[in-house]
Order: structure tokens, then sequence, then C-alpha cells
């Protein structure tokens, strides 16, 4: 009997599997799944079985002998594998890099399982603290009686959302409930509450667990002892169980696909096959709709509060013409004074530390611009006897990045909060992709959910591009006109999701790689020089096209299906 082997170390991503010979001794031990320890090169080490076969395919050399088997239970699923196909076929990587990336790297002295693995700070809960008021509650338990039939979510705040996995759990209906958070910030402030009501059944998995952390979490994940999971988006390729629910919060949010490594995947897309697989619940919560050709009905979820936030725009184009003006507008600075009077605190949002390079003219001749930095100086100059910080510890008027609203850091000042301030979207408006706007749009309302969570009245926002359909789909609730005039511009000009998307970026040094390629691949625009400034190609095809054969591509060249950035 052969088994195809991939050896669990780091490997080039177009390494897949070798042929390894099973012992007699073995062979009923050595399954599809099963961890197994093998000669490679000089040394011994573990490796992930993928298949079996009952004889050697190729030939020409003799297949070394396996030489044991790690453990007493398979490390993978048939689920898992049966995934593997999926995304091996989708993105164009072999089997054995995607079961590199999915099979946790075992500790030398591995524990047998326990109960829980979560623990304070950094994935075990900021104790943020979640609240429902009595008057929303029928309308919550009715709006979850409608779960079943569900696949999109709109959410106006955390606490209902935190109020719905707890509803989910003690109904327990569901064999798992795998919840994928796009942060890190993010799951620390929900994992607390989750973690009061079922301690000893829940999971957190994220990038900074150790290795006996995350072996431990893996095999109770495996084992169905972890009931709840909170991951970030590697939690796609965890060993759930079949009947599970898998719900993303904040599905919008471009945290959901893998942007700096290869296999550049998109965690939705992965979920999906993950759904079918196992005959889960797929879900998708938001704080937005979503542009979709065919338009979706989310279910409405209610806010776990009753209190109303309102939302207004400052016109920055016509503030500009002012002799006096400011990165800080009049009337935003009147609403900072008004705010303060009625002895509440506001926070200022943008987008930059630091000014950027050559910035315009301000107020007393400042040359700031947008900025942390710049409008921290403009406050401080303009508000008197008032604590102006870039800090969140102490401050009237706390001036940063959005970081600050993630995690809900802000939730101990959350009966005190009363404006919030967007002081300029501009900058990623004026990323040139054809996605923008409606990343755009994504983040507003995304940062107006955790507002409404944080207990904010009312927010501002400046803009510099006022007649923006994405900015007024915020500030005025014209979503219909903008998604229509979104996809009216994408089928023009053949953008998903009217087309399909392939994107290839080249890593290597060959100066004529690109042209060559692009010779090869009829339906390739390009060359261009991408945000990382490497030579890039782009294919585009009808949704319904076959996308050519990529599988003898150079390994110099990253493909990207479905990219988040054209560019």
């Amino acid at each position: 009997m052969i088994a195809k082997v991939t050896p669990l170390i780091r490997l080039p991503s177009s390494t897949d599997v070798f042929d390894y010979f099973v012992p007699d001794e073995l062979r009923q031990s050595v399954l599809p799944g099963s961890l197994v320890r093998i000669p490679f090169r000089a040394s011994k080490v573990a490796g992930v079985v993928l298949d079996v076969a009952p004889a050697q395919e190729r030939t020409g050399f003799r297949a070394r002998p396996v030489d044991s088997v790690i453990g007493s239970e398979p490390v993978l699923t048939a689920s898992q594998l049966a995934l593997i196909q999926e995304f091996s076929a989708y993105y164009f990587v072999t089997r054995g890099s995607v079961a590199r990336l999915m099979v946790p790297e075992r500790p030398e002295r591995a524990s047998p399982r326990s109960p829980s693995l979560v623990r304070r700070g950094r994935g075990g809960g900021n104790d943020v603290p979640f609240s429902v008021s009595s008057s929303q509650l029928l309308q919550l338990k009715k709006a979850a009686a409608s779960i079943s039939s569900a696949r999109f979510l709109t959410i106006q705040d955390v606490s209902s959302f935190v109020w719905l996995l707890l509803h989910l759990i003690k109904q327990g209906e569901q064999s798992q409930l795998l919840v994928l958070v796009p942060t890190l910030d993010m799951i620390d402030g929900i994992a607390g509450s989750v973690h009061k009501m079922c301690s000893d059944e829940l999971a957190v998995i994220h990038s900074r667990l150790s290795l006996g952390q995350y072996w431990n979490a893996y095999q109770n994940i495996m084992a169905g002892s972890a009931r709840v999971i909170l991951s970030t988006r590697q939690g796609v390729f965890l060993p759930i169980r079949e009947n599970s629910h898998i719900i993303f919060f904040d599905a919008t949010s471009e945290d959901f696909k893998q942007y700096d490594q290869h296999p550049k995947y998109d965690s939705r897309i992965v979920a999906s096959w993950l759904a079918s697989i196992t005959e889960s619940k797929l879900l998708f919560a938001s704080s937005s709709e979503i542009i979709a050709e065919q338009r979706t009905t989310p279910l409405l979820f209610p806010p776990a509060r009753g209190q109303k936030l309102s939302v207004s725009l400052v016109d920055m184009k016509n503030e500009m013409s002012r002799r006096d003006f400011s990165a800080i507008a009049g009337a935003t600075l009147e609403a900072i004074q008004e705010t303060l009077s009625q002895h509440k605190k506001a926070v200022v949002i943008a987008l930059r530390e630091e000014p950027p390079l050559n910035p315009p003219l301000g107020k007393g001749g400042r040359r700031g611009g947008v900025s942390v930095k710049s409008i921290l100086e403009i406050l401080t100059q303009e508000l008197k006897n008032c604590k102006v910080s870039a800090s969140e510890e102490q401050f009237q008027v706390l001036v940063a990045t959005p970081r600050v609203l993630e995690g809900l850091k802000l939730s101990s000042e959350r009966s005190s909060l009363g404006l919030l301030v967007c002081a300029s979207i501009e900058p990623m408006l004026a990323i040139p992709d054809y996605r923008s706007p409606e990343r755009v749009y994504y983040r507003l309302k995304h940062w107006q959910m955790l507002a409404q969570e944080l207990g904010f009245g009312r927010i501002i926002l400046q803009s510099y591009s006022p007649d923006s359909l994405a900015v007024r789909a915020f500030a005025y609730g014209e979503f219909e006109a903008f998604a229509a005039d979104e996809l009216a511009s994408r089928r023009e000009l053949s953008y998903p999701p009217f087309s399909k998307l392939v994107k290839l970026s080249y890593r290597g040094k060959d100066g004529k790689a690109a042209g060559e390629l692009k010779r090869r691949l009829p339906n390739a625009t390009g060359p261009f020089t991408d945000h990382s400034n490497r030579q890039s190609l782009l294919i585009k095809l009808p949704p319904n096209a076959q996308l050519p054969d990529l599988w003898d591509v150079s390994p110099d060249w990253a493909i990207d299906r479905d990219p988040e950035n054209v560019l």
C-alpha cells in the first residue's frame, strides 16, 4: 500500500505529495488524514496522509517506508480532506500546500485534550459590557426565530449580535457554532461574554496562540468538546462537525481575504464550501446591505437598546472656499463645543496618524492636512481649558485612528460619549480601484454600528466629496441609488459580479516574464505595476467562462483569484 503524504515543514507552495510505502504492521492505522513520521531528505519529519493507493503509480524509484504513525486519531477529517480538494482546484494550489496550511504543528510534548484554552486578553475577553434593554427582548427573540431561513443578517450594534450568539448557544440545535471575526481586537471584545456562558466549551483560535494552545484547541474542536469557536479567518480550516452553524461577524470586512501570503484565499468563499460539505448553516452578519447583482433581502436584526444615533454630513468642499479654512469645519467645531457643554465627550477619527506630504495651507497658515497629528494641533488651539488627547486614558476630546473603535476599547466611557467625528474619508475614496466606493460605504456603516454600541448620540462625517453616492448612501440612506449606480458602472466595464477576475503578480527577476506569460493568456491585460511595485497581469472573463489552465504557471507568479484590489 502506498500513502500520499505531504511533509509538514516549510516547502515551496508548488510542492504536493510524495509516495511512501506503508509497512504491513501499519496498514490498519495509516488512513487519509493520519499524522505520520516519514524520512524526508536526511531527517525524519511529520507529514499528513492525504490519500492511499494500492500500488505505486510512478515508477523509476522505490518509495521509502512510513516510519510510524503519530497519535491514535487522524488530524484531518473527511470533511477537511474534501475541502482541500475544493480549495486546490479553485485557487490553483497543490493539495499538499493546502494541507500544510490546515494542519496545526504538533508540539513535541502534546498534552491530553483540555476543556478550555481561553485566557484573559488577546482572545480571552476584555469584559466588555454588553446589555439588552427589556423592551427589545421580544423583538430580538422574534428575529432570532427567523434565523434558520436567513443567509444575510443586518446588525445595528454588537450587543444584539452577542445576544444572538448566546441565544444560539442556549438553544443548542447546532453541533458546533463557528463564529468568524475579522480582527483579534474584536474577538477580544466578544470573547468575555461568551466565556461566561460556556467557558468549558469555548475555543478561541488566532495566530498568536502558542503551539500547545493551538494544538489543544484544535483537538477539542475535532473531538466536539469545543462547541463554540471564535476565530479569525483561519477558522474555515478547522475540523468542525456536520450540522454546525458558521457565522461571519462584519462579513464585508477586507480582513476576511488573505492578502499578504500565498495562497490568497477569501474565507467567505471557503466557508461556503465548508458549509456545503458539512451540511451546516452559513450566515453573513454585517452592518449594511451588500452590493450584489441579485438584490439580497437581509434579515434586519433589532438593536439591543432603543437609543437613536443621528448622522449628519459637513460639506468640506464648500468649506475650502472660506478664508479661515480648517481641517475641522466651523460647524463641526460648534458641535464639539456643544457636546462638551453637555458634559459629554467627543471622539475625532482620522485615517492617518501623520499628515500627507505637501498638504494644503489651512487656518493660520498651518500646513497640516487631515491626520491625527494635525487635528490635535487644531483642536488644542481652538478648545481652551479642554483635555484634547490622542490617548484613551484621559480625555474630553479624543483624536485617534478608527482602530480606537475596534474591540470596543472605549466601552468604559459608554455613558459619557456624545459625538463621533469622521474627519475625512477621502484617502479611501481616492484609492484607484473599482471597489473603493463600496469599501467606503461598508466601513462607514461599520463605524456607525460601533458608535451605536458605544452609546454615541451623533456622528458627523466631514467629506470633501459630498456628492459621492457612497457618502450620500451613508449620510442620507440612499443605498439603492448607490448600489444601482455601482452595478451599472461595473456592468459597463465588465467588473464583478459581471465577470470573474484573476490577478497574477510576478515575484521573480526576469524582466521579460510578464510579456511572455501574457502571450500565453489571450484574456490577460497588462502588464502593470501594482501597489507592491510588482509587474502584474489581470485576467477578466465572463462569469460562466472557463478559466485558463494556470497550473503550469511558474511559482514566481502569485495567483490571486477574486482580488480585493486590482492595482
